[in-house]
């Protein structure tokens, strides 16, 4: 029986953290339910996954449903796609089988990218070598979780470009439905007739076909919709996400002089998240922009996710941010460096914080 090569392409950089990142931890293991149950998907399909942020990284080499074990999705800072691009090409030389004059080889791989943001380095290389080398050989569908994908470079590299609009856990569920579909299609039609089929209506899970003319933009050294700062926990000496959520202006703030008040802080805090190990293997070599921020434009704070520190985000000479427990003398974690913090709440936040690609 010949193979049908899947690859899943996704998305891991800090944008995608929370709700999208659970949901789609959770829609991988549904997708490898929903194939197992079907006898041509079980026989024919063999299933990769891999991940991306500031670097790749396979996380589930190519294998049969059967023996496919669901991963933890990692998260990294930076949103390397031309990395992806590049780990998805070797991977394809690696494991997928060519035909010869002796044997039928493998069909022909189908790909599903997902991604939610902009490239956050320069990807014409892998582009290129992608069109040149692999574009005939394998079939990628790119779809953008929200409308803040660089659709213009997803086009570059396939005619099937779709936006998921709708990010609710509702809308996910749809379209990780719809992936399992199209495989499932894709199998039975292989096996039937030696053709792929036609991907199925992908209105009917609420993704969106794109047509754009419009050239790629430059790669962005940041993804400005949030501002991500990364901590580490003195105590576990772990990492930590803290992530703000742009504003374009104040929401409920009628009175003039509220308004004037805090015009310039664009960013509000959204959420803080633990991290493991592995963040700074799935970021890029130095995950920080070349960019920083000022204090004065994050609004909220929070306490350490990893420990019982209530400030999360007290700042080193170095330039690293760590958790402190009050006032006091304070270590760093990132330079081991130890320095008299004043009490909570004391000084102005007039400095500027080292942010990461996002």
């Amino acid at each position: 029986m010949r193979r049908l090569p899947v690859f899943l392409l996704l998305d891991c950089s800090e944008s995608m953290i929370g709700d999208n990142h659970a949901r789609l931890e959770e829609g991988l293991a549904r997708i490898v339910q929903e194939l197992r149950r079907d006898p041509h998907a079980l026989e024919t399909v063999y299933l990769s996954v891999i991940a991306f942020a500031g670097k790749a990284r396979t996380l589930v080499p190519l294998v049969e449903l059967i023996e496919f074990s669901s991963p933890d999705l990692p998260i990294g800072s930076g949103t390397g796609l031309g990395k992806a691009l590049t780990h998805l090409m070797r991977e394809i030389d690696r494991s997928v089988i060519a035909s010869s004059a002796d044997r039928k080889g493998d069909w022909k791989p189908l790909v599903f990218l997902m991604t939610d943001g902009y490239p956050t380095e320069d990807v014409t290389a892998a582009v290129r070598l992608w069109n040149d080398q692999y574009r005939r050989k394998a079939s990628l569908v790119a779809i953008s979780i929200g409308q803040d994908a660089d659709l213009a470079t997803l086009r570059q590299l396939t005619d099937d470009v779709l936006v998921l609009e709708e990010t609710s856990n509702a809308g996910l569920v749809s379209v990780i439905r719809w992936i399992s579909q199209s495989i499932q299609a894709h199998s039975r039609a292989l096996d039937t007739l030696g053709t792929p089929s036609v991907l199925p209506s992908a209105e009917t899970a609420g993704l969106k076909r794109i047509d754009l003319s419009k050239p790629a933009a430059s790669p962005a050294t940041v993804d400005d919709r949030f501002a991500i700062i990364v901590g580490q926990c003195q105590n576990r000496r772990l990492p930590y996400v803290l992530k703000f959520e742009r504003v374009e202006s104040p929401i409920g703030m009628e009175s003039s002089r509220l308004t004037e008040m805090f015009k310039d802080r664009r960013y509000n805090f959204s959420a803080a998240y633990p991290l493991r190990r592995s963040y700074f293997e799935m970021s890029a070599d130095d995950p920080t922009s070349p960019s920083s921020i000022s204090a004065d434009l994050l609004y909220g704070g929070s306490s350490c996710p990893h420990c019982s520190n209530p400030v999360g985000m007290a700042f080193c000479s170095c330039g690293g941010t760590f958790c402190i427990s009050g006032g006091g003398e304070q270590t760093c974690p990132w330079c081991d460096t130890t320095g008299f913090y004043g009490a909570v709440g004391d000084g102005e936040a007039d400095f500027e914080i080292k942010r990461t690609q996002g």
